[in-house]
């Protein structure tokens, strides 16, 4: 079984496209037009040990809304594409990250419910405003079916940000392993 997907969304906006594969690293390359982005989607395959590419134009003489938002669509569909049903995942995961001053905790759930729970706050890096990055993760949970809980705090936005995105990656590793034949759930069903 392959546990991969490619995903693409063309608007008025946005031109986005997105290829992943859940269980083997095989490249990484990430061009959304916005330097910290790319940096931080690198850092979420890095630590989620898979395998993503994604390539994406947008109006950033606008802003950076637009991209930031359908780069989180079109993961996030690409995402539930590749989990299929879910059967036999782990479902759960968890992870605490620190990077310097900053502290990540981050809970997951694969159930197929998106939903993102935020506690904390970040200002602003060069290319992503916090309310972006917040935007970021709401809109990739509720396309995923991912059920996302973080909480972050710290002083430096770059650091609050970067653990933020390294702990969902080890939290969706660990949710995301295949352990079994039989859907993860009392309901023998998922979502």
């Amino acid at each position: 079984m392959s546990r991969s997907a490619e995903f693409s969304r063309k608007t008025k906006e946005t031109d986005v496209s997105v290829y992943i594969e859940l269980d083997r690293v095989k490249e990484i390359s990430i061009n959304t037009g916005i330097p910290f982005l790319d940096h931080m989607l690198e850092n979420f395959a890095k630590h989620s040990k898979l395998t993503l590419n994604i390539n994406a134009m947008g109006d950033l003489e606008v802003d950076e809304h637009h991209t930031v938002e359908d780069v989180a669509i079109a993961l996030g569909k690409a995402l539930a594409e590749a989990l299929g049903d879910r059967k036999g995942v782990r479902r759960f995961g968890s992870s605490i990250v620190p990077m310097d001053d900053a502290v990540a905790i981050c809970g997951v759930d694969i159930s197929g419910r998106g939903y993102f729970n935020f506690d904390g706050k970040t200002g602003d890096v060069k290319g992503i405003k916090g309310e972006n990055f917040e935007h970021f993760f709401d809109t990739l949970c509720r396309n995923s079916g991912i059920n996302v809980y973080l909480n972050v705090k710290g002083k430096n936005s770059h650091h609050i940000m970067e653990a933020a995105f390294k702990a969902f990656a080890v939290a969706f590793r660990d949710a995301r392993v295949v352990e079994g034949e039989d859907i993860p759930s009392t309901k023998e069903y998922m979502d």
